[in-house]
């Protein structure tokens, strides 16, 4: 496997890798090596009797690890690429996360491989890749037509892809959610509480939430993550007088998320763009009412039962349907059955068993 982000480096992407190794574990005759990045040095850990995660030094340094630089991903395409050569014997498949650097990797090693869509790095998803999808994407629309089968997290990041690469075959394999770590609180919180829990950058639009607090009475906003925008954000708090009531929590390892979610009322999902948001199932597996911004892949978890959809780039309508949801009282909101890490895994598990014909 081949993911620039695991954590604690990154987002969705590096979490959602995570859970499948840890589905993929109960699968003995499967042996996996994770090639990834480090927070500082380079390490290997046996996870499992058959799966290994590689670290590689991108010379993080254990600074911003929710961002990666272009810097930071030339790193580590070079790195990984010289690692999958020198091993190429050992391996039959390559699974690539991410079209960008993986499925080049996996491209120039010869092997069979598979490229699983997430999100960041696709054509028109995110402002700052623009020029250097313009360089490559001939490239890269011929590294997808070989691969052995694409796929993406949600029917928006399909479509997505489908605009600059007409013609692709690409299935939908839904992210999931662990019920038995994320599931509701025995006791609904009483006081309005409000949960954010995003990498603190422009695409996430944490600042449109901020503002919008300040037109909700008495609520409590508290923000998960960290990132690039953290010292702006603070500023932004103190310029509207909201010091006492937004709570910045730093990073936060992903095992505690799940108390901090049982310690809220209402998780607000405030993003500019987004493919499918672990963080947006993990809210509703926990039984909160979301408001997440009516973009990406959010209308294919997101309705009238669980949530409301607001416009992006909207303090006002965002400050609207939080207040909205805050008079509402608490109901049992279901998450369906086909988001879960099971599922995910035995799908992906069965694209690698058709791929055996090496």
């Amino acid at each position: 496997m081949l993911n620039y982000e695991y954590p604690p480096l990154g987002g969705g992407t590096g979490i959602a890798n995570r859970y499948l190794l840890k589905e993929f574990s109960k699968q003995k005759d499967l042996q996996i090596d994770l090639l990834t990045s480090s927070p500082d040095n380079y390490s290997e850990e046996k996870i499992n009797p058959n799966i290994k995660i590689i670290r590689l030094n991108i010379n993080k340094k254990n600074h911003q690890l929710h961002h990666q630089t272009i810097i930071n991903l030339i790193s580590y395409f070079i790195q990984s690429t010289i690692f999958t050569f020198k091993h190429r014997p050992d391996y039959d498949l390559i699974h690539a996360f991410s079209g960008l650097p993986g499925s080049v990797t996996a491209w120039l090693s010869g092997k069979p491989y598979l490229v699983s869509f997430r999100g960041a790095d696709e054509p028109d998803y995110e402002p700052r890749h623009h020029l250097l999808w313009k360089i490559i994407k001939p490239l890269v629309y011929l590294i997808y037509r070989r691969a052995r089968s694409l796929d993406a997290n949600s029917q928006y990041l399909k479509q997505l892809v489908l605009q600059s690469f007409p013609g692709l075959k690409i299935k939908v394999i839904n992210n999931g959610v662990d019920t038995t770590q994320f599931f509701p609180a025995k006791k609904p919180v009483n006081k309005p509480v409000i949960l954010c829990t995003s990498r603190l950058a422009e695409r996430k639009g944490v600042e449109y939430l901020v503002r919008a607090m300040a037109l909700v009475p008495k609520a409590k906003l508290i923000l998960a993550g960290t990132g690039i925008l953290e010292p702006k954000l603070k500023q932004l708090v103190k310029q509207l007088h909201l010091s006492s009531r937004v709570k910045f929590l730093g990073m936060v390892p992903h095992d505690r998320l799940s108390s901090i979610y049982r310690q809220s009322s209402l998780f607000v999902l405030p993003s500019l763009s987004e493919s499918q948001s672990n963080s947006l199932l993990e809210a509703l597996a926990t039984g909160l009412p979301v408001v997440a911004t009516n973009i990406g892949g959010n209308p294919e978890i997101v309705n009238q039962s669980n949530g409301i959809l607001v416009p992006s780039a909207n303090s006002y309508a965002l400050a609207q349907a939080i207040i909205k949801l805050l008079k509402q009282t608490s109901k049992k909101i279901d998450l369906e059955e086909k988001f879960s890490w099971q599922q995910t895994a035995k799908k992906y598990f069965q694209l690698y068993s058709r791929s055996n014909n090496f």
